[in-house]
């Protein structure tokens, strides 16, 4: 075989020689003919395609989930106390927690006082106590309440309800608190 292809390189170098032409015609080709002809004997490659989304988990839960003030009086504060709400980060990942209310009760007969100032008549108003940033709940998610709070990690809080002067005597209002984890 070896004895071959010398004759064969021999005789291509024999007629490069005669013809530089048609020498360098062939040269060209058999350089064409390697790069696209695949070596039997050569290693192959293969692959896998990872894919993955680099987030982490949020998953906020409250417990209590649903609380009764019952009998509230106008222009007196009524709380609970001693950290009666429970804020869990379950997720993976530490956790920013934005809370917001309904901007009137359910039923529409009172409104929410966003500003902190005592409410008005048919007003309420609804504050938030122990986590790091206590404040008045707005009705829409404008204000960060609790900063970082660590997976599996849990904190205390309590709610408190103030109403403003009532121009009759409503009947049971209901107003739902939402709660919103967000990546820290």
């Amino acid at each position: 075989m070896e004895k071959n292809s010398r004759e064969i390189l021999n005789r291509i170098l024999f007629r490069f020689r005669k013809d530089k032409k048609i020498g360098f015609t062939i040269i060209v080709s058999f350089i064409m003919l390697a790069a696209t002809t695949p070596l039997v004997l050569a290693a192959t490659v293969d692959t896998v395609i990872i894919t993955f989304n680099p987030d982490g988990d949020i998953d906020i839960d409250v417990n209590l989930s649903f609380y009764n003030f019952s009998s509230v009086f106008s222009g007196i504060w009524s709380n609970t106390t001693g950290g009666t709400f429970t804020l869990y980060n379950n997720g993976t990942i530490p956790m920013d927690t934005e809370i917001r209310t309904n901007a009137s009760t359910d039923e529409g007969d009172m409104d929410l006082n966003e500003s902190g100032v005592p409410p008005d008549m048919d007003e309420y108003a609804i504050f938030i106590a122990g986590l790091d940033f206590e404040n008045y709940v707005n009705s829409s998610y404008t204000i960060e309440f609790d900063q970082g709070l660590n997976p599996s990690d849990s904190k205390t809080f309590d709610i408190c309800l103030l109403l403003g002067n009532i121009s009759t005597n409503h009947s049971w209002q209901t107003t739902t608190i939402y709660f919103r984890g967000s990546i820290s």
